[in-house]
């Protein structure tokens, strides 16, 4: 370190401060302070105390060196202590308060290790055994996430950009609301419709169950109930674009999964488990309509306004329905497979037999040329379960829509529609989940998930 004199330090003192200074930190730790001589010495000599606080900081940054600890928390910190202290003379930390590696390390008679070596490859063994239990969760939720998160984010783009199309093609030309109307209902009785083809496929082939059939028999009094409230109130005639892009997107959505289906080994849904994901949805879909009201119109609302297309404001939205149907295909894998939820395990659960319990729970993006019987199933079943239950909560917010008016505020009535909204998806839910349950042998084979 050099100290120049521009730090205001007198001459007089300058070569004393310079030479202790130059001193290796080896040399100032073997320094005799009785052996300095200080004869005459006055601290006046070293300048004003403004002088001496600039000069005593110079030198506490020249002695600072960076720790490699710096930035670990207490708790961190702690363990790394005890590692190191473990490895080094053998001693085990207390119970109570030691990290969980070291259980793992009880587990495999590792503390008799005599030499430092086994001691250090004891922990690394045990340190890649705690990993190990990290990496099965970790690669369910990453197959969710890639296979969910992708096919939604692009079916959504593809929803917009179709729906934009549509209202803005009515819009020049100039289409009849009554034209409209019949046309919002044509596409509404899609849904009932594939749902009945299904409901048979399954009644010939013995799949049926009692809650599949209340569960297609749900979604279709829901969508003609929705449907003639939104014909009496005059909102179908602009939900015809929106409807038109939901079925776009359904379609997008059995292509890509037909041949990249979700698999898991959780079984079947109960009402346990599909009632605390439903609950789970209808809040999860409030939280992302409130946060929506912030983001840029999109889609057929983006067209209805004389607004040109973009899209960045779809990708927005295809992001938030993204998040939204990832963390929906997660809660209810999560929930068919606790215990708490699920004590009794279907058939079709790896769970339901004693042997197969120490399985652990498996969820894997597949790749598959779909047979004819598959296929049957993503457009007839899976896609007119999702359609109608699309088309009746589009039906009934519109509806309400029609019949709050302008009696409240924008804000207010918003906040009202987004809670309708949040209601109607998660009420819907059990019958979406029950239309498209199998009744099937003991079968122990990854299983394709479906949800809304």
């Amino acid at each position: 370190m050099h100290i120049t004199e521009g730090t205001g330090i007198p001459a007089a003192a300058w070569g004393d401060v310079a030479s202790v200074s130059n001193i290796s930190t080896g040399s100032l730790a073997k320094l005799d302070p009785a052996a300095l001589d200080i004869t005459g010495f006055q601290p006046s000599q070293l300048g004003s105390p403004r002088q001496l606080k600039a000069a005593f900081e110079h030198i506490s940054r020249a002695t600072e060196y960076p720790s490699p600890e710096c930035d670990l928390g207490e708790h961190d910190l702690g363990a790394k202590i005890e590692i190191e202290r473990f490895i080094e003379s053998g001693e085990m930390p207390a119970e109570p308060e030691r990290n969980g590696v070291f259980n793992l390390i009880d587990g495999g008679n590792a503390t008799g290790a005599e030499s430092r070596v086994d001691r250090l490859k004891a922990m690394l063994e045990a340190g890649m055994e705690l990993l190990e239990a990290t990496k099965g969760p970790g690669l369910n939720l990453l197959n969710i996430a890639g296979h969910t998160g992708m096919i939604i984010a692009l079916a959504t783009c593809l929803r917009q950009y179709v729906g934009y199309l549509v209202e803005n093609a009515m819009r020049e030309g100039d289409a009849p609301e009554a034209s409209r109307a019949w046309a919002a209902v044509a596409l509404a009785m899609i849904g009932p419709g594939l749902t009945l083809m299904g409901a048979i496929r399954r009644e010939f082939s013995g799949e049926a169950s009692w809650k599949s059939r209340m569960g297609c028999a749900c979604l279709a009094i829901a969508v003609m109930g929705a449907t003639l409230g939104a014909v009496l109130t005059g909102a179908a005639s602009k939900l015809f674009p929106a409807m038109t892009g939901s079925v776009v997107y359904i379609t997008a959505r059995a292509v890509a999964q037909s041949f990249f289906p979700l698999k898991d080994n959780a079984g079947s849904a109960n009402e346990a488990a599909t009632g605390v994901t439903a609950a789970a949805y209808g809040a999860g879909q409030f939280a992302l309509a409130e946060l929506g009201k912030a983001m840029p119109l999109s889609g057929p609302a983006r067209a209805a306004e004389g607004l040109g297309y973009d899209f960045g404001a779809d990708a927005i939205q295809a992001g938030l329905n993204a998040l939204g149907m990832v963390a929906d295909v997660a809660t209810l894998i999560a929930c068919k497979s606790w215990h708490v939820l699920s004590p009794q395990r279907g058939l079709d659960s790896v769970f339901s037999d004693p042997e197969l319990q120490q399985m652990a729970l498996e969820v894997r993006v597949g790749v598959q040329w779909p047979t004819r019987t598959q296929l049957a199933d993503a457009f007839v079943n899976v896609a007119g379960a999702r359609l109608s239950f699309g088309h009746a909560v589009s039906l009934f917010v519109g509806a309400v829509t029609a019949l709050l008016g302008d009696e409240m505020g924008e804000d207010t009535q918003g906040h009202v529609l987004n809670g309708c909204f949040a209601v109607m998806v998660a009420l819907l839910y059990f019958p979406l989940i029950f239309a498209n349950l199998k009744q099937t042998n003991n079968t122990y084979a990854l299983q394709e998930t479906t949800t809304s």
